[in-house]
């Protein structure tokens, strides 16, 4: 139950925190980022996916542990993508529309390429109805508070946008402890080829703003953090619904300490070319 809070809390400071730091006129150039968000949905809802479930084969992954790990990798837009982008010097405006566009998406195509992997009847309008609702109230509105909050009142809010992203840290940092300390023992029976095929799907889910070599730093960097940061939330709530093993919500679990970590490795990477650049 704990880690729940953390996870609602991290999602909820994130995207306000996103949503603080973007400006006017990054708004008013939206229309130049459709190319990478068209771009971002087919790599998070086709490539992606396809690149994993080959990948968890030929690992030779068990069955339970690779089904939750598909599901993670087919669940983009998570919002604590927020805190990583602005972590890696990425562009808050695009971080906000890919979180946006993905979370938006997973609520109907999430649930439906992971009924077509178990081979069943696909959308579930009670469901999607239910995702919806989720992503609206613990991604969409805070990221819109966080936006007016910068437009009518910046002068108050600009003091209080890094306090924001540091409780974000703080929840971020607990969620980890929280996962290794009450799960890390379990997570660990699960074996190393589990932990192999979460960590390659993690890299994977990082890899798109390395082939966009004609975009500025910033681009790179928000598309590379946004796709790699998974929705928990959705996987948990699909393993639970539609799986009901104890091995693949705990798989879930340890993917999402396996994709934190190698995130904050990533973003501590593009932090570092920005700071190079500059």
């Amino acid at each position: 139950m704990l880690i729940r809070i953390v996870l609602i809390l991290l999602s909820l400071s994130s995207m306000y925190g996103l949503g603080l730091r973007i400006e006017k006129k990054e708004l008013g150039s939206w229309s130049k980022f459709v190319p990478i968000l068209v771009f971002a949905f087919f790599w998070n809802f086709g490539i992606l996916p396809l690149s994993v479930f080959f990948t968890g084969k030929l690992l030779g992954v068990s069955e339970l542990a690779f089904a939750a790990i598909f599901l993670c990798a087919a669940s983009p837009g998570g919002a604590s993508g927020g805190l990583f982008v602005l972590r890696a010097k990425g562009n808050p405006a695009l971080g906000g529309m890919l979180i946006a566009l993905l979370n938006g998406a997973n609520t109907i195509l999430t649930p439906l390429i992971f009924s077509i992997y178990q081979g069943g009847s696909g959308f579930n309008f009670d469901l999607f109805l239910k995702l919806f609702l989720i992503g609206t109230f613990l991604q969409g509105l805070p990221l819109l508070l966080g936006l007016l909050s910068k437009y009518f009142f910046p002068k108050f809010f600009d003091p209080v946008a890094p306090w924001v992203e540091k409780f974000s840290t703080f929840c971020l940092v607990l969620s980890i402890l929280l996962l290794i300390f009450q799960y890390g023992e379990y997570a660990l029976s699960l074996g190393w080829i589990a932990w192999i095929g979460a960590a390659v799907a993690v890299v994977f889910s990082l890899l798109p703003g390395i082939f966009l070599f004609n975009s500025t730093q910033e681009v790179r960097a928000s598309l590379s953090m946004v796709s790699g940061i998974r929705s928990l939330s959705l996987a948990l709530l699909l393993a639970e619904l539609h799986l009901k093993q104890s091995e693949t919500l705990l798989t879930v679990l340890m993917y999402g300490t396996v994709m934190y970590l190698i995130s904050a490795i990533a973003a501590e990477f593009w932090n570092g070319k920005k700071k190079i650049q500059t």
